[in-house]
């Protein structure tokens, strides 16, 4: 899946995102990590640009947003009414019932994730044998690949910046950044 390089406007969020290179999910597993800082309209991009682009295309994805807290009580009442026990289970037994229960999912969003786990290595021994590729959205600069991520996965780093205010939308230029040395 292709998302093509031009500008998207939103104008919903006030926000025109330009993309000088398109972002090519590919055949390859990949990881790929959105930065920038808060407020510049990563999430905003991932639910107005990227995550219609993946339902055009019929490709499964899982999806974490920021605020877990909310998710996790949605995800345990959705797993009781399955039939699975969750009586006493934590955020990490919740959230690894859901991810093995979801094998058709090939695309796993991961949205300011590293806010509630510093270290999240479980999330690919939780789901390397069916996701295809990793999205992580966060404001932190990233120096080093991630400890967990397999070798088979190429990394990829999109750097969001502001640019100069020059018009009623706030304009966030979308660079692709190299990937990590391993």
């Amino acid at each position: 899946m292709e998302i093509k390089s031009g500008n998207y406007a939103v104008p919903e969020r006030k926000l025109r995102f330009d993309l000088p290179a398109s972002f090519d999910l590919g055949r390859d597993k990949g990881c790929y990590f959105i930065r920038g800082a808060n407020g510049i309209g990563k999430t905003s991009f991932l639910e107005k640009i990227l995550i219609p682009a993946l339902d055009r295309h019929n490709l499964g994805y899982l999806y974490i947003g920021q605020d877990i807290r909310i998710q996790l009580y949605t995800l345990r009442a959705l797993l009781a009414a399955l039939g699975h026990r969750v009586m006493g289970a934590d955020a990490l037994d919740i959230l690894k019932l859901w991810i093995t229960h979801s094998t058709s999912a090939r695309i796993f969003i991961l949205d300011e994730f590293d806010k509630y786990f510093s270290e999240y290595g479980f999330i690919f021994e939780w789901s390397h044998t069916f996701i295809q590729h990793y999205i992580f959205v966060t404001h932190h600069d990233h120096d080093r690949k991630p400890a967990g991520i397999a070798d088979e996965y190429r990394t990829g780093n999109l750097r969001f910046d502001p640019v100069p205010d020059n018009g009623p939308l706030k304009q966030v230029r979308i660079i692709e950044d190299p990937a990590w040395q391993s």
